[in-house]
């Protein structure tokens, strides 16, 4: 039985991977990769991050169906020197190359106490956050930075009337002891453009802080965020080899700098995770302004969101619902069932 409500329709988060997995094999993508790639969706989608969630697959599923992608294909290592990996993500889509790298990061790591691998030739990864959650799990404090290999035009330079830059991401995770680990993955943008789309399509309030005169993206914080952005285009788009931005119109791909560092080979992990909880803990009880709820630190909504959603169901907007349906006919899968509270 199908639900809707004011909002949209509820779904329950296992069927809604299940229902993103077998379209994903639909395409071409081995079960094990279908489900990787649906639970870093749906997992996008119990966080709040909606723009990285079911708003996506038809365009992932097209991109596949269309030869854009190579959802079998297997990342290959293209250099080794041991501390330094440079990976080839063979057009696979981002969400299956990444944590490929996450985990050659952290071997590697622990190997050599630091470690940094470069990644071309993948289809855009969704939300970072999980790779970095992963490698804080794991005792590593891990910085990756990402461009869009010259394609995703998106963002103005300040002042500039055009866009010349991607939304060019950057994130890290950091572990704590007793609660979620400091997670970062933001947008060098004033908002990520998958966000800024998904008001759009909901008709919300756009952030007056958002867009310029002319209407394109503006870099987060001004001249701040276009200087990381620059730094971004720079060792994820060069380094790699991935591409960077120009005159001539490419199709996106990912661009990725990772570098973890082994905590326990500079100190012991356990004195380090205390520390970053004492400090967190201290900013955590800053006096608060009058208004204010709580001081959150980063990673902390992602956890909170989740727990609600896991309980609660997720929201699918009636724009997206009808690319559910869309996607439900063209490959033959079956429709989430609604949630019935």
């Amino acid at each position: 039985m199908k639900m809707v409500i004011k909002q949209g329709t509820l779904v329950d988060h296992a069927e809604l991977f299940r229902f993103i997995s077998q379209v994903l094999e639909a395409v071409g993508t081995p079960p094990a990769g279908a489900a990787e790639m649906a639970n870093q969706m749906v997992a996008s989608d119990l966080a709040g991050h909606e723009s990285h969630g079911i708003r996506r697959l038809r365009e992932y599923a097209y991109r596949a169906r269309d030869g854009f992608v190579n959802p079998a294909a297997n990342p290959t290592i293209e250099l080794d020197t041991g501390s330094l990996v440079s990976v080839d993500g063979q057009a696979n889509y981002g969400h299956l190359v990444m944590p490929f790298v996450t985990d050659l990061v952290i071997e590697r790591a622990r190997a050599y106490g630091i470690a940094a691998v470069t990644v071309k030739n993948c289809d855009p990864a969704g939300r970072f956050a999980d790779f970095c959650d992963h490698a804080a799990n794991e005792g590593i404090a891990v910085f990756m930075f990402m461009n869009c290999g010259g394609g995703a035009i998106d963002v103005a330079p300040p002042g500039g009337a055009e866009a010349r830059l991607a939304t060019n991401p950057i994130a890290a995770g950091v572990p704590r002891e007793g609660a979620p680990n400091l997670v970062m993955d933001m947008a060098t943008s004033a908002v990520a453009k998958g966000r800024l789309s998904d008001a759009q399509e909901r008709d919300t309030e756009i952030g007056d802080d958002w867009l310029n005169q002319s209407g394109v993206l503006l870099p987060l914080g001004g001249v701040k965020g276009f200087a990381l952005a620059v730094i971004a285009e720079a060792v994820a788009g060069s380094l790699s080899s991935a591409g960077t931005v120009g005159p001539e119109k490419v199709d996106a791909q990912q661009g990725v700098l990772a570098i973890g560092i082994d905590i326990q080979k500079l100190r012991p992990l356990a004195e380090f995770k205390k520390d970053v909880a004492k400090f967190a803990t201290h900013l955590k009880e800053t006096p608060l302004e009058a208004g204010a709820s709580e001081i959150r630190m980063p990673g902390e909504s992602t956890a909170i969101n989740t727990k609600a959603r896991l309980k609660s169901g997720i929201t699918i907007h009636p724009v997206i619902w009808e690319r559910v349906v869309e996607v439900a006919e063209v490959f033959a899968v079956r429709l989430p069932e609604s949630k019935v509270e």
